[in-house]
C-alpha cells in the first residue's frame, strides 16, 4: 500500500471516511512514526531487513570515523589487513565501552576495537596505516513524502502502520483503543515466529549415545 492507501485505511478504523475530523497532514505524522515504530519492531526480530554496507579507509594517527547520515544501529565493523575482494584478510572489529580503549594502549597499531562518540566511531588503538574498515549497518527509513510513496516495511506488516496511526488518533480522542491493540499484538507475535522460522534450513538431531544405540549415534 501507499501513504495514500494507509491513510484511507486509517481513516476507517478512525471512522472519520470523509477524512475531514483528523486531517491529511495530522495522519500523514503518524503514519511516518508508525513506520519507525515498525522498523524497531523489525529490527528487534534480528532478521536483518535493513542492512547497508558501507566502506571507508582509515587516515593515519586518527582515529575518528564519520556514521553515515542514515545509521541507526551498527551490525559489523570489519577491517581488510590485504588483499583484494574476494581474496581479502579481514577481520572483525570488536565493539568496547569509551572507558576500555585505555586497555588497548596509546600506540597506534592496527585497529581492533571500536566505540561510539555522539555522530563518529571512535577506533582503538588508533590506526598506524591507511585501512580498509567496512560497517554494516541497519539505516534509519525515510519519511513518506508524498501520496505514492511506499513505506520500507515489508508489505505484509503495512496494516500494522495504520493501526498505529489509528492509536495516535484514538489517544487524542481519548477513546477505547482495546481491539486496535489486540491487532497489533497479534502482529508483533506473528513477527516473533517469523524470526524463529526464518533459519529452519536443517533438519532438527537428536544425539544418542549408549549400548543399545551405539556410541554418538546421530538420527
Amino acid at each position: 500500500m501507499n501513504r495514500s492507501q494507509l491513510r484511507a485505511l486509517t481513516a476507517s478504523y478512525l471512522d472519520d471516511l470523509e477524512q475531514t475530523y483528523f486531517t491529511a497532514a495530522q495522519v500523514n505524522v503518524w503514519l511516518n512514526n508508525a513506520q519507525r515504530k515498525v522498523q524497531r519492531l523489525l529490527i528487534e526480530a534480528k532478521q536483518n531487513f535493513y542492512l547497508k554496507c558501507v566502506q571507508t579507509t582509515t587516515v593515519e594517527n586518527e582515529c575518528s570515523l564519520g556514521l553515515p547520515d542514515d545509521f541507526m544501529m551498527a551490525h559489523r565493523l570489519e577491517i581488510v589487513l590485504s588483499g583484494v575482494f574476494p581474496n581479502e584478510d579481514k577481520c572483525p572489529i570488536e565493539p568496547i565501552t569509551l572507558m576500555q580503549q585505555d586497555l588497548l594502549g596509546p600506540t597506534p597499531s592496527t585497529p581492533s576495537a571500536y566505540y561510539f562518540k555522539k555522530n563518529n566511531l571512535g577506533l582503538a588503538p588508533i590506526p598506524d596505516n591507511e585501512y580498509i574498515v567496512r560497517l554494516t549497518y541497519s539505516y534509519a527509513v525515510a519519511d513518506m513524502t508524498s501520496d505514492t510513496s511506499v513505506p520500507d516495511v515489508p508489505e505484509r506488516y503495512h496494516e500494522l502502520l495504520s493501526i498505529y496511526a489509528a492509536l495516535d488518533g484514538f489517544v487524542k480522542d481519548d477513546r477505547d483503543n482495546t481491539y486496535l491493540m489486540k491487532i497489533a499484538d497479534n502482529y508483533i507475535d506473528m513477527m516473533k515466529k517469523e524470526s524463529q522460522q526464518r533459519q529452519e534450513q536443517t533438519s532438527r538431531r537428536v544425539v544418542t549415545r549408549g549400548d543399545d544405540w551405539g556410541m554418538g549415534d546421530i538420527w
